[in-house]
């Protein structure tokens, strides 16, 4: 019985888990546009409400400025309790957060129109009755609100999910013909060289945990690192046909970038470029910042009867991963003469 009781709880905890990295249940409450999206219906049901009270031909102006008080100081004083609770709610179960939202805002109504009518009932010509009214009223729109924002929500959790698996599929696509001659070479190497074979195999489970691992924005220093480790094993295969020339500038360093980003595209400067040159060639790469804009500038020598499609998938691949990321704020255009191509990247920082 304990076992199974064990077992269940680690069900649900898993159960929970599993909702709250599926996003939050409500819109971020602590955004200044939720809170004047929230004004600006509340200001439009208070007209509502004034317009059915009143009528068009006697509105009273008065009524109005009092229903309007009322109105948006239940609101915003819910908002600022749901805003507060927002950790908590996104721990649990969607009818329990449910509920409990749509308890705050009758528990808000409940005080305000309390204080309202006990304080100055008898000058508005309110009772008790009035405050029954009003407890359905904002129960039905209270109701319908939450209703909205939560599937509001789900929306924007599902596409951020799809957005996140879309982010880990691309990030995962590293060739099959890297790593077989990854294995290739350090089959070699284990008789020959075992100190290499044994760095050889560091650097390439250094590669597949960062490409297995979550999407997530590093460093630039952290992804030039795990540039230089798949560097050295194409270095292994291609031994001094092949050189790389950094040229990164000294506030970039520590400028956010999506893991495994100059990868493909070092990858394909090799297998486009490098390969096919006897006497190989030098593969450049640039970063520097501008303003709030980070330049990714890579370059390799050109053999025209090497380029293929693989190289835009590549360039489409990271676009996409950067797009994730930064947004449509990612520009990029691709440069080529008789001897060079270079592509160059560029997108707008935020911090990490």
């Amino acid at each position: 019985m304990f076992n199974r009781n064990s077992k269940k709880r680690q069900l649900e905890q898993g159960v929970n888990e599993t909702l709250n990295i599926q996003g939050d249940f409500l819109p971020d409450l602590k955004k200044p546009s939720v809170a004047l999206v929230v004004v600006l219906v509340c200001e439009l049901l208070a007209i509502t409400l004034s317009l059915s009270a009143f009528g068009l031909e006697g509105f009273d102006w008065q009524g109005f400025g009092m229903v309007s008080f009322a109105v948006q100081w239940v609101a915003l004083a819910s908002l600022l309790f749901l805003a507060l609770m927002s950790g908590w709610l996104n721990k649990r179960h969607p009818a329990v957060a449910g509920l409990s939202c749509f308890a705050v805002v009758q528990l808000m109504t409940l005080c305000l129109f309390s204080v309202v009518i006990s304080q100055y009932g008898d000058m508005l010509q309110l009772n008790y009755w009035s405050l029954g009214q009003f407890l359905l009223i904002s129960m039905i729109i209270s109701g319908i609100g939450l209703r909205y924002m939560y599937l509001q929500q789900q929306v924007r959790n599902q596409q951020q999910a799809h957005l996140h698996s879309q982010l880990q599929a691309l990030q995962s696509r590293i060739q099959p013909h890297f790593l077989f001659n990854c294995m290739n070479t350090i089959a070699c190497l284990i008789e020959v060289d075992p100190q290499k074979a044994e760095q050889a195999i560091e650097d390439l489970s250094e590669l597949f945990r960062a490409s297995l691992a979550e999407p997530k924005l590093v460093t630039l220093r952290d992804e030039v690192t795990l540039c230089e480790r798949y560097l050295a094993m194409e270095k292994l295969r291609m031994g001094e046909r092949l050189h790389t020339d950094w040229q990164v500038t000294d506030d970039a360093w520590n400028m956010p970038i999506p893991s495994l980003v100059l990868q493909p595209l070092l990858e394909n400067a090799i297998k486009h470029g490098v390969h096919h040159l006897p006497q190989g060639g030098t593969i450049r790469i640039k970063v520097l910042k501008q303003n709030d804009e980070l330049h990714l500038v890579v370059s390799n020598p050109l053999v025209q009867e090497a380029r293929s499609s693989g190289n835009q998938l590549a360039l489409n691949n990271v676009l996409a991963r950067l797009k994730g990321h930064f947004g449509e704020k990612v520009k990029w255009n691709i440069e080529q003469n008789d001897e060079l191509y270079t592509i160059n990247i560029r997108y707008q920082l935020k911090k990490l």
